[in-house]
């Protein structure tokens, strides 16, 4: 989805920071949660008209919409134009998504993209690092904020601070998610080719011998049902075990793709393996391994996963009973080896072949 962020560097990377407004007086914060309330129906309202007219164009919304707009809820011609533009693209995501078989959306979460019309970060004098300055349809005011330790890891690495923020409330709490830009690294022209086969037995197990996350799934299954705070700690996992991956020398990272993995997957599985994968934060996993990849320059490419894991990659054979669990011995030549190194090694070909899936090899 494209943000309403104003690009200091256009094709530049690009990563936020949350602060939380904990030190704003309640004043303050009860006009930002009025707001955000507002926003999220104005949103709302211009997804009906876009849907219902079949507007499904990422073009700004015409002068006939944020009129009526205008007129209906009391707001600037600015932040109709805002929240037309928010609107537009969660309708346009949904549609090219899903297709004719989609369904209409609604924006559930109180968050607004304001770019640098409605806010200014501006130093502040006092015990405040620097202070948001809202206005031109959001409630005039002026908010202090204090650099936290990801907005101080950013600035040391020479991250530069962009004109937009994202306002959002979570739990009860406002909060503002300041965005950071930064040139992107030239990409590495020479190197080796890293596959990387993703399980919930082992996070990572890499086409070079890497094993990363072998005890993942046992931290899954320690979750509690009730404790609210495990998906964190889930993520928090995540990048500890992304921080481990070997990347030096690569200039190629092979991810199976697993988009849309578990949809339809509803009753095939028993409640405990349910329960399991409702923790495989496989997408978080895939978005944190691709912004370090970023970072470093490196490549990022996808392939399907199809029969990955049947196939023999020392000779070629395609046959299900050569997967045992974990193991995996091929019924045709006796190759044995990892499971999820096995499917590493087939990623890996079929980068080399320049092929997506071994389908096509298959039908070739």
């Amino acid at each position: 989805m494209k943000k309403a962020h104003k690009r200091n560097l256009p094709g530049g990377m690009r990563r936020s920071a949350r602060v939380f407004l904990r030190r704003a007086n309640a004043g303050k914060t009860a006009r930002l949660r009025k707001f955000l309330r507002l926003y999220q129906n104005i949103v709302n309202y211009f997804i009906v008209r876009f849907w219902s007219l079949k507007e499904f164009k990422r073009a700004l919304a015409d002068q006939d919409a944020t009129s009526k707009a205008i007129r209906r809820f009391g707001i600037t011609a600015r932040l109709a134009q805002c929240a037309a533009k928010q609107a537009k693209e969660i309708v346009c995501g949904q549609q090219e998504r899903w297709g004719s078989g989609a369904r209409i959306p609604r924006l559930k979460s109180l968050v607004a993209n304001l770019d640098g019309r409605f806010v200014t970060i501006s130093p502040f004098d006092g015990h405040f690092d620097f202070a948001l300055v809202f206005g031109s349809g959001v409630p005039g005011m002026v908010v202090p904020l204090g650099r936290t330790k990801p907005c101080l890891k950013f600035e040391a690495a020479g991250w530069m601070l962009a004109a937009g923020i994202r306002l959002g409330e979570k739990d009860g709490k406002v909060f503002v998610d300041l965005v950071y830009e930064k040139t992107k690294p030239v990409a590495q022209p020479e190197g080796k080719v890293l596959a990387l086969d993703t399980g919930l037995n082992r996070l990572f197990t890499g086409s070079d011998g890497q094993e990363v996350g072998n005890d993942f799934k046992e931290t899954v299954k320690r979750a509690g049902k009730r404790r609210k705070t495990w998906h964190d700690h889930i993520d928090t996992e995540i990048d500890r075990n992304i921080k481990k991956i070997d990347l030096g020398g690569v200039s190629v990272v092979v991810l199976e793709n697993l988009k849309n993995v578990k949809h339809g997957k509803r009753g095939k599985f028993s409640r405990r393996s349910n329960r399991l994968l409702s923790f495989w934060h496989y997408a978080k996993a895939r978005r944190r391994l691709e912004c370090r990849c970023e970072e470093l320059g490196i490549r990022v490419a996808f392939k399907d996963p199809a029969y990955t894991s049947q196939r023999c990659h020392a000779c070629g054979n395609i046959d299900g009973k050569s997967r045992r669990g974990t193991k995996f011995k091929c019924v045709r030549c006796g190759m044995e080896c990892d499971a999820d190194y096995n499917g590493s090694k087939n990623l890996e070909f079929l980068w080399l072949a320049g092929a997506y899936s071994l389908r096509s090899l298959k039908s070739a």
